[in-house]
């Protein structure tokens, strides 16, 4: 089982590298969770939300990296 809740601190510091890869665990381990609350083999189907989040908070920290990156458009 992938570790699904990091605090916002420890997400901020990461490089972006890490953060990447951490959603594609994340990713991976919702779709097998999905899978699993559908065939009825998941009796803890409130895991599902959670994970949801943390993935929101990583495309979340990667959208604000992106638009306060200077792109050379401004410069």
């Amino acid at each position: 089982m992938a570790k699904t809740q990091a605090p916002v601190k420890d997400l901020r510091t990461m490089p972006e590298a890490d953060l990447r890869a951490q959603l594609a665990q994340l990713q991976q381990d919702l779709w097998q969770r999905r899978m699993k609350a559908r065939d009825g083999a998941m009796p803890q189907t409130h895991h599902l939300p959670v994970i949801r989040r943390q993935i929101a908070r990583i495309h979340t920290i990667l959208t604000e990296r992106a638009r306060s990156a200077p792109t050379a458009q401004q410069a």
